[in-house]
């Protein structure tokens, strides 16, 4: 039944997005209870904590409130949109992962100069994230472990070492630019999905200054700190055309993901739900031509088809995280009286700017003791989706919680791209958070 129930729970969810169905949403609705049924032994802490919290919250709903049953269902469908939401983006990532371009892309990032290193491994970490989210890491990570090798170092400990770490950290913080920058992630979706009055194209104009911003500070960091004593040996610098056939393919995803948004006169969020299933089979077409004659269509859907238990279920804790956290705010948000809430804030002085930069420092602080960013956000998102009632435009307010994001993503020894890389490096992700990154931060 797992090789099923994530599929039909995305089916239903486009029908009742694309076709207002009803009938989608009562496939959706039980597809996904039993999807998360099956997966509950192998998923995370975070993710079975913020189930039980959802479980219990909603019983409480059921038993105190007049009319339960409105609030309930408008936040389980929250929660089927981001579980199709995040296996939509999983399914692009099979097919990034399974990519020749990919790894051949990514070495001519790797093996650069080191004084280009940083621009191209961090912008580079920055777009390879929108295809393939977190994998990048791994990717990234594996190729940095494997070419800073000692004898790559000139047989120098030391410029090993000095390498690895601004690798690394050039990396991090390009992939921490996503929330900002990229179009098809899901920091955009929690934002657009809580403030709908708010567009991408409102958000670009602020955003995208904000991630220059931050990437021009992490280059002149890195420039400034860089070792002055150490001469490294020279590196041979592959052909780029790989990576320009990759941003090639990059732009190719976003420009279709923008004309469904048009074509169908629907969210970008919703356009992403069609867009990235499209070009996942797409582009492992083009991997499967390689195998004979015909399309490749055929063979990437039946591949498809056969491992869909695997795939679906590699989701598992994102879909978890990031459906339970809207699944709470769902029931929240209408129990809280945001006029009286608004005006509390401006009653303490908590209005206008300050109420962005305090936003912020919320989602940071609870960041630094496990809370993932994808809770914080959604619930202040939610309960302030009409930002005027404490004095704010909405795109600050929005941007702020983007930028809190890639800050917690950067600083938090218990986001997940911490954890990735303290795995890959063998040391601590109190080590890479704030000793290695603590002064960028």
């Amino acid at each position: 039944m797992l090789r099923f129930s994530l599929p039909i729970c995305m089916i239903g969810t486009l029908m009742a997005l694309t076709a207002n169905s009803e009938l989608g949403l009562w496939m959706a609705r039980p597809a996904l209870l039993i999807y998360l049924i099956t997966q509950w032994p192998r998923q995370g802490l975070l993710a079975k904590g913020l189930q039980t919290v959802a479980v219990l919250l909603s019983l409480l709903v059921a038993v105190f409130h007049s009319d339960p049953l409105p609030i309930l269902l408008d936040a389980w469908d929250r929660f089927c949109f981001f579980a199709t939401f995040v296996s939509a983006l999983g399914l692009l990532r099979v097919s990034a992962m399974r990519s020749r371009l990919i790894r051949d892309a990514g070495q001519v990032l790797i093996r650069q100069r080191p004084t280009w290193r940083y621009p191209t491994l961090s912008l580079g970490s920055a777009l390879f994230g929108m295809i393939v989210n977190i994998g990048v890491l791994n990717l990234f990570g594996a190729m940095i472990q494997r070419s800073n090798s000692l004898k790559a170092a000139g047989g120098d400990r030391a410029i090993q070492a000095v390498r690895e770490r601004r690798m690394i950290m050039a990396m991090l913080r390009g992939f921490s630019l996503a929330p900002l920058v990229s179009p098809l992630g899901v920091t955009l979706a929690v934002i657009l999905s809580s403030m709908p009055q708010l567009s991408w194209s409102k958000l670009a104009p602020v955003a995208f200054p904000t991630a220059a911003i931050v990437f021009a500070l992490g280059w002149a960091l890195d420039w400034w700190l860089r070792p002055r004593h150490l001469t490294a040996p020279v590196v041979t610098r592959p052909s780029p055309e790989p990576l320009f056939r990759f941003i090639a393919l990059a732009l190719g995803i976003t420009v279709l993901v923008f004309a469904v948004s048009l074509g169908l006169d629907v969210r970008l969020p919703v356009a992403v739900l069609i867009a990235c299933p499209l070009s996942a089979v797409g582009w492992m077409a083009v991997q499967r031509r390689r195998l004979g004659g015909g399309t490749g269509v055929v063979r990437a859907v039946t591949l498809l088809g056969r491992h869909s238990r695997l795939i679906f279920g590699a989701s598992r804790n994102e879909i978890a995280v990031l459906g339970g956290s809207a699944f709470l705010g769902g029931l929240l948000i209408p129990l809280v009286d945001q006029a009286w809430l608004g005006d509390l804030l401006i009653a303490t002085g908590l209005h206008g700017a300050p109420a962005a930069v305090t936003a912020m420092l919320v989602v940071l602080l609870l960041a630094q003791v496990g809370l993932n960013p994808i809770v914080s956000v959604t619930l202040i998102a939610g309960l302030f989706a009409d930002t005027h009632v404490i004095g704010l435009e909405p795109q600050v307010l929005a941007v702020a919680l983007m930028s809190a994001w890639s800050l917690a993503m950067i600083s938090s020894p218990f986001t997940a791209a911490m954890m990735v890389l303290a795995q890959l490096t063998g040391r601590s992700p109190y080590t890479l958070a704030w000793r290695w990154d603590g002064l960028f931060f």
